[in-house]
């Protein structure tokens, strides 16, 4: 995360990208410095036609403001969307840069959008969602690579005072990737806050850090749940991304692993800063809260940075926080981590991850 995101005058930064875009006009097939708006209602047509397998770099300044009191603002690597043509699917900066192959030929179009505000995944708003009162937006540097896009935004970064070039080349030369089996929730994208890791002191596990950020990674399951039912994990939380109570949208900023369920909801385990175990609630954001509901295993700081084993009852669980008829399947085990509210920091390792019960067991690891 750059200090672009704090800037309010983002005048400098985009005149140095235009700059940077004169500078390497042989590196750069086509080129545009677009304005997303906060409260658009449709997407903004970037003027770049791109070709299928193409690399496009997208860089993004600004702030979307949501609240004033809270001061809750939202970043591009939590709300810039892009997607190739009117029915292309809608696809998250991993940060406030990315860099991707063009899925398809046609047109590149932009959104500054919450994650939340999606009806499908081509794109198209959900009517139901609330979107007045946002103020502010992202400056976004689109840049059509000739070549590789890494060497690209390396010769680039020269020119660029917001070094989001330089972050992005970074980023890119690092290669990390989603751990395996895992995928990114479609409708939070990828973030590249999670990846996996190994060593001599510590078992195989996948370590989240997690700032100014929103992730989800899913886990495809196919799990008969009955009352035997239990998801079992290891987890090592470091830092706690809130440190007040999260069961309000201002302060909704946690660590949880969670099951996925057939019926569409999904109840997530969750480490409080601040509420008692065994709390449950839903979700206070809009469009989640007919969907998921948390439930507290630990609470409180005094077994941070320690590795704990967890078992939790699922069906249990649900009747106790959910209610109303039990699902007959489990669909899927999610990673949650959000900091992006309070613009805090949350950092935890999952290890050895299990759904057990009479009909078997699902090891989904590492």
């Amino acid at each position: 995360m750059t200090d672009t995101h704090l800037e309010a005058d983002r005048g400098p930064v985009v005149a140095g990208w235009h700059k940077a875009i004169a500078d390497n006009l042989d590196l750069l097939r086509q080129a545009a410095v677009v304005e997303l708006p906060a409260c658009s209602e449709d997407w903004i047509d970037s003027g770049i036609d791109v070709s299928a397998g193409e690399a496009i770099s997208l860089l993004g300044a600004g702030a979307v403001q949501i609240a004033v009191e809270p001061d809750i603002r939202l970043f591009s690597n939590v709300s810039l969307w892009w997607r190739v043509g009117r029915e292309g699917q809608a696809t998250k900066s991993i940060r406030e840069t990315t860099t991707f192959n063009a899925p398809a030929s046609g047109r590149l179009f932009l959104i500054a959008k919450h994650p939340g505000e999606w009806a499908n995944e081509r794109g198209d708003l959900d009517p139901g969602w609330p979107r007045a009162g946002a103020t502010g937006g992202f400056s976004v540097a689109v840049l059509a690579w000739r070549g590789v896009a890494a060497a690209g935004l390396t010769r680039f970064s020269a020119g660029d005072t917001s070094g989001l070039a330089a972050a992005e080349a970074a980023r890119l030369n690092a290669n990390k990737t989603v751990p395996r089996g895992w995928r990114p929730l479609w409708r939070v994208g990828d973030t590249g806050i999670f990846c996996e890791k190994a060593d001599a002191s510590n078992p195989p596990h996948i370590a989240c850090c997690c700032r100014f950020d929103a992730g989800i990674l899913q886990y495809p399951v196919d799990v008969a749940l009955d009352p035997t039912t239990r998801l079992a994990w290891s987890w090592r939380v470091t830092n706690l991304p809130s440190a007040l109570a999260e069961n309000s949208g201002a302060t909704h900023d946690y660590l949880s692993i969670a099951v996925e369920f057939e019926n569409g909801r999904d109840l997530t385990y969750a480490w409080s800063a601040d509420l008692p175990v065994g709390t449950s609630f839903a979700c206070p954001l809009p469009w989640w809260d007919k969907r998921e509901t948390h439930m507290i295993v630990r609470s409180g700081t005094a077994d941070l940075g320690r590795w704990l084993e967890e078992e939790q009852p699922v069906a249990e669980d649900y009747a106790r926080a959910i209610g109303g008829p039990l699902p007959s399947r489990i669909v899927g085990v999610w990673l949650i981590a959000l900091s992006c509210f309070q613009r805090g920091y949350g950092a935890c390792d999952y290890a050895k991850i299990e759904l057990r019960g009479d009909t078997g067991e699902a090891l989904i690891g590492p």
